[in-house]
């Protein structure tokens, strides 16, 4: 597994570097005049594909690649209700209001992983609601909408 982990690790870093230097850049355009550019989210998928990459690529030359196991049914299940669920707050998002959505699906998604420590449950999602809002509206100057 260790070769194919380093083929796949090489062809992922060259691709995200592609991404980051030529084929963003080529795509996307430069000067709109909003607050937060149009390339950014994708050059931060880039770079973390090019990170993730890197680290794939490291642990493969040094030996240090886990066994490929496959995949449980209990795993496919919480793979299906984590999708539902952000399905559901997708449709949240554009039919009712951004910070429902967000809410629901870190709640969800929290009781879905069996957590049920109240102050956990009301805290993690009021600060994530609270950073968004204080990154969007105050830090960038936009709007999420």
């Amino acid at each position: 597994m260790p070769k194919a982990d380093l083929i796949a690790g090489v062809v992922l870093m060259v691709s995200g570097l592609a991404l980051l230097f030529f084929i963003i850049p080529a795509q996307t355009e430069q000067d709109t005049g909003a607050a937060v550019p149009p390339d950014m989210l994708p050059q931060i998928c880039a770079l973390g594909i090019t990170l993730l990459a890197a680290v794939l690529t490291l642990n493969a030359l040094r030996g240090k690649t886990p066994d490929a196991k496959p995949p449980k049914a209990s795993e496919w299940r919480a793979m299906v209700a984590v999708v539902v669920i952000i399905l559901a707050g997708a449709a949240l998002f554009q039919y009712i209001h951004p910070i429902v959505a967000g809410l629901f699906v870190t709640l969800a998604t929290m009781l879905y992983m069996d957590e049920r420590r109240w102050h956990l449950l009301l805290a993690l999602p009021a600060a994530l609601v609270v950073i968004v809002y204080l990154l969007f509206y105050e830090f960038l100057g936009t709007a999420i909408l």
